[in-house]
C-alpha cells in the first residue's frame, strides 16, 4: 500500500526528518502533589524563587523521559522523601500568567502515601512538614467561597478563594480565583480549593 503524502508531497517519516520543533513555542509542564491526611496538609516551604520563602505543594517539572504520573511520584519523593500510594488527578491548571518564570502548565494531583512519618525537606525545599488545616465552604449568590485557615505551631495563616462559573466559556468546569493575599505560593489556594472539592465528592 502506497504511503500518504501530505500538501508538500512529503510521506510521514520524511516530514518527521525535517519538522522544526522550534516552529511552535512550547510551554513547560509542572506537577503539584496534593496530600491531606487527618486533617492536615502537606506543604514545603519554598527554597528558590519565585515565591521564595512562601508555602507550597511538592512538585516541579515534568522531565522529557517521563510520563506526569512517574513525575509526580518522583518529586514528592524528592521533596519529602515520602512514596505515593495512589494519585488521582484534578483538572489541569493553565493561566497563560500563572507563573512569572514563562508558560507553564500544571497537572494536580490528590494523593495518599505509605507512611505519614517519614516527612523530611529535601531538594530545592527548605522543609516539609504537615500543617492542620480547617476550611469553611458557602454560598453567596452564584458565587462559592472557601475560607482556608492553616496553622503550623506558631503561625497561622487565611486564605479566601471564590468559586464561579463562566457562563460564556466552552466547558463547563469552575474557575477559582484567590481573594485578596494568599500565604501559598502563585495559584496554589485556588489549586488546594479545586483539591477540597474533589475530596469532598470521594
Amino acid at each position: 500500500m502506497e504511503e500518504l503524502r501530505d500538501a508538500n508531497g512529503l510521506t510521514e517519516s520524511e516530514f518527521l526528518k525535517t519538522y522544526d520543533a522550534s516552529k511552535y513555542e512550547r510551554p513547560s509542564v509542572t506537577v503539584d502533589i496534593i496530600i491531606i491526611k487527618d486533617g492536615k496538609l502537606l506543604l514545603v516551604r519554598r527554597g528558590g524563587h519565585p515565591c521564595i520563602g512562601k508555602l507550597a505543594f511538592p512538585g516541579g517539572f515534568v522531565e522529557m523521559n517521563e510520563d506526569v504520573y512517574t513525575a509526580a511520584t518522583r518529586e514528592l519523593f524528592e521533596e519529602t522523601g515520602l512514596k505515593a500510594r495512589s494519585l488521582r488527578q484534578l483538572n489541569v491548571a493553565s493561566e497563560p500568567n500563572r507563573d512569572p518564570r514563562t508558560r507553564i502548565i500544571t497537572v494536580p494531583f490528590l494523593a495518599d502515601i505509605e507512611d505519614a512519618s517519614k516527612v523530611c525537606a529535601g531538594d530545592d525545599a527548605m522543609s516539609a512538614k504537615w500543617y492542620s488545616f480547617s476550611y469553611k465552604k458557602y454560598d453567596l449568590g452564584k458565587t462559592t467561597f472557601f475560607e482556608i485557615n492553616i496553622a503550623s505551631e506558631s503561625h497561622r495563616h487565611s486564605v479566601k478563594v471564590s468559586k464561579t462559573y463562566d457562563k460564556n466559556g466552552i466547558i463547563a468546569d469552575p474557575i477559582y480565583k484567590t481573594v485578596g493575599e494568599s500565604p501559598l505560593a502563585g495559584d496554589h489556594a485556588e489549586i488546594l480549593a479545586m483539591a477540597l472539592d474533589n475530596e469532598e465528592i470521594k
